[in-house]
């Protein structure tokens, strides 16, 4: 007989619920406290359900609630290794569309519970159990600090250039996509551009990369600078915000560096075979992954990271794909910067990138189909346990490119095999366009397809 355990998991408790094949209840909706006898009742609880009901399979499941369900997950994996129980960590959001698509309104702790058993019983085949959590886990907090610390300093970089626009606008110029080292080492010592045209060159030029002739530029533009603000608080909260910004990147290199020296194994050392992918950056992506052998394909996982493109269509309407971005952003941040440097360095990447772009793809459209590579790329790696060979990926490329296109015109021919295109047909004057340009395609006359306007004719 096999069972499946629903748990609702709140702050401090979670609510359990036990229900059988044919979604009847094992036993009544009870409360445990996420405590060390909490912990024990739990054990003691499924024991005695698996003795008393024949259970030979438990499957058991939490939603991911931002790190509280952490503990009970942890003690039912522990409890796997010597007994039939699989658990699995649940998206809320699929529960929920479950739950939503049965009629279940309802939102109760203990309607919770029955909803992730529910969802266990109608999806156990897709669903992933796991018998314990990666290693890699264990920095999945110190990686989302520092993700936090990035943000907040991001903040404060886009209040100093909101605030530097009126203090000092002539140094705009130089801050367009972030602030320079140099100039928050100027900002330190000369906040306002009141301050800066009293300055000297020669001190000035003490600063990093500050040439004399540089100080002297920026001291003759201060003195004709516009700036609307220059009273001592403004002065004072520049200072601040150049110190502040100064100690978050201190802390943020500290904190990487932790990770990368911490982070290790072979499936980081594998990673960094990829041109690229760096120590640090290896280990952020596999902090996502977690265990390789939970996606089946390349597909998978670029599914399970939104790296795919989305493909909406609808009757006449055929909507321009784009990427998904659905799943965790901290992937795709992190494959952008490395997408970024593969370009550059590796000729493979490279002349992908060259050949989107020829196409008529923008510079990050282009960039969105190498990180859709470097993905496929790693799931290739981390499957084989192989470092990174060029040479086996092009030699995929041209097996792809000699398998047979797919394109509209064959879909179209399969799907209309039971009957062909009716002209009595009330059908939009968009979708009139379409089967003109099918018929005339058929005729060998493509490059007509534009100018059709006509209503097609019922074909005989």
């Amino acid at each position: 007989m096999e069972a499946y355990l629903g748990i609702d998991v709140s702050k401090g408790y979670s609510d359990f619920l036990l229900l059988d094949t044919q979604h009847r209840r094992l036993a009544p909706v009870f409360q445990l406290d996420d405590s060390f006898s909490g912990h024990q009742i739990l054990e003691k609880w499924i024991r005695d359900m698996l003795e008393s009901h024949g259970i030979s399979q438990l499957y058991a499941a939490v939603e991911s609630t931002g790190g509280f369900e952490d503990n009970w997950f942890s003690c039912l994996s522990r409890l796997s290794a010597t007994l039939p129980i699989k658990v699995s960590r649940l998206n809320p959001s699929v529960v929920k569309n479950a739950a939503r698509a049965d009629l279940k309104g309802q939102v109760t702790d203990a309607q919770s519970a029955r909803n992730i058993a529910s969802y266990l019983i109608r999806y156990t085949g897709q669903v992933a159990y796991q018998k314990g959590e990666s290693r890699y886990c264990a920095y999945r907090s110190l990686h989302n600090h520092i993700q936090l610390l990035t943000k907040q300093k991001t903040q404060m970089v886009n209040e100093l250039k909101q605030l530097l626009y009126r203090c000092n606008p002539e140094l705009q110029r130089y801050c367009k996509s972030s602030v320079p080292k140099w100039v928050l080492g100027l900002l330190a010592q000369y906040p306002t551009a009141a301050k800066l045209a009293r300055g000297k060159a020669t001190k000035m030029a003490r600063i990093k990369t500050i040439t004399q002739a540089k100080a002297e530029q920026l001291i003759d533009r201060a003195k004709k600078s516009v700036a609307s603000r220059g009273e001592f608080t403004d002065a004072y909260l520049v200072q601040a915000l150049v110190q502040d910004i100064k100690a978050k990147q201190t802390r943020l290199d500290e904190l990487k560096e932790l990770l990368s020296e911490n982070c290790t194994g072979t499936e980081v050392e594998l990673l960094q075979s990829i041109k690229g992918i760096g120590a640090y950056s290896a280990a952020c992506i596999m902090i996502q992954i977690e265990e390789i052998s939970r996606f089946a394909s390349p597909k998978h996982l670029a599914g399970y990271f939104g790296l795919y493109p989305t493909i909406k269509e609808s009757g006449d309407k055929r909507y321009v794909s784009r990427m998904s971005k659905k799943g965790r952003p901290a992937i795709r941040a992190t494959l952008f910067m490395c997408a970024n440097t593969a370009v550059l360095f590796d000729p493979h990447l490279k002349n992908i990138y060259a050949r989107h772009r020829a196409k008529g793809k923008g510079h990050k459209q282009a960039l969105g189909v190498v990180m859709h590579k470097m993905l496929r790329m790693i799931w290739g790696v981390l499957s084989s346990g192989k470092s990174y060979d060029p040479r086996l990926d092009q030699h995929n490329i041209l097996k792809t490119k000699h398998a047979p296109e797919h394109n509209i015109e064959k879909e179209t021919q399969l799907k209309r095999a039971l009957q062909p295109f009716d002209g009595e047909a009330p059908i939009s004057r968009l979708a009139a366009k379409k089967r003109k340009a099918h018929q005339t395609s058929q005729a060998s006359h493509a490059e007509q397809v534009r100018d059709l306007i006509d209503v097609p004719q019922e074909q005989t």
